[in-house]
């Protein structure tokens, strides 16, 4: 057989050598990436994804495709991102309901501790303790004193079964020593005209959302979920004021798939922290009720496991079922 020219085979061996670092990480990102999402375009997790998407295209040097796999309250979507190759191009967006459906359902297609990495925490979503003025409440210790008494019979709704507002009342219930009944709504917004006309005593809403009720003052504010007081309402606050370290809060943040490189999982944390420090980008996290958070993967790994814990065992304290 004969040997190759010599300048063939210079340029054999260029060629494989760029094809080589092309799938490099110290290259990464060589190509467009996708955001997944699990819920439908419109949604607060999906504006908060084409929110970050053009900027961390600019810093990353690639487009960013946002893929909606809406349903199964982000199952799908979460699922599709744990058997995705562990190479940083397919990027999950999600919020708390990731951490609370791994004590809520009893079978997931993947295993939310390992399967999941996270990657960067970019956000808290603090909630408001509201209360219907005919209730005579104006602050969480006139409620617990009211819920102590031996005719304190109280309920709160929310919109849904095990989603943060629910859980809130239910980590609320055993760190105030309360019974509070909950009411489920199929939606926040039945749940809210219930509660404007009286005829459920309590909400942990969006604060958003109950802002405008506070203002007109059908709805008395009683106090933030957070750990602290929230820029967008500085005058309400924080329930740990008065029950401390109570925090029920839900949050957002990116995920890539198991086993990725450790300096893909840098530059993406690096990147995303970068988009959340931008002027303008915080600005409007706090329009939204929302507190930017920036933290590395460890700080975040760690947060989003404590999450998991909390929540699993307040699902079953209250005996909470997806059924």
């Amino acid at each position: 057989m004969r040997a190759l020219p010599l300048a063939l085979f210079i340029s054999l061996w260029t060629w494989t050598a760029s094809a080589q670092a092309q799938v490099s990480p110290t290259d990464y990102p060589n190509r467009p990436l996708k955001v997944l999402v699990g819920y439908p375009a419109g949604g607060p997790v999906d504006t908060l994804a084409r929110l970050y998407a053009p900027k961390l295209s600019q810093k990353m040097g690639q487009t960013l495709i946002i893929d909606n796999r809406a349903g199964a309250s982000g199952v799908i979507a979460a699922d599709l991102l744990a058997k995705s190759a562990a190479d940083g191009y397919q990027i999950l967006l999600a919020p708390v309901t990731l951490a609370i459906l791994a004590g809520l359902k009893k079978h997931l297609p993947y295993d939310p501790q390992v399967d999941l990495l996270p990657v960067a925490w970019i956000a808290n979503a603090p909630f408001v303790l509201v209360a219907s003025p005919s209730l005579g409440i104006k602050s969480v210790p006139e409620l617990i004193a009211r819920g102590r008494s031996a005719g304190g019979r109280l309920n709160f709704a929310s919109a849904s079964v095990g989603g943060i507002p629910h859980l809130a009342g239910e980590i609320f219930n055993v760190m105030a020593g309360l019974e509070m009944t909950h009411i489920p709504y199929k939606g926040a917004a039945p749940a809210t005209s219930d509660l404007l006309a009286g005829q459920v005593n309590l909400m942990f809403d969006s604060l958003v959302s109950a802002l405008p009720y506070i203002k007109s003052n059908r709805l008395v504010a009683l106090g933030v979920t957070g750990k602290k007081r929230i820029v967008l309402a500085p005058d309400i606050p924080a329930i740990s004021e008065f029950l401390p370290n109570y925090e029920a809060v839900g949050w957002y943040g990116f995920f890539v798939a198991k086993n990725t490189d450790a300096k893909t999982l840098s530059k993406l944390n690096a990147w995303i922290n970068e988009v959340t420090q931008l002027p303008e980008i915080d600005a409007a996290l706090i329009k939204d009720g929302l507190e930017p958070v920036v933290a590395d993967p460890g700080a975040f790994k760690r947060f989003y496991v404590s999450e998991m814990a909390k929540w699993s065992k307040t699902i079953k304290q209250a005996n909470i079922t997806d059924e």
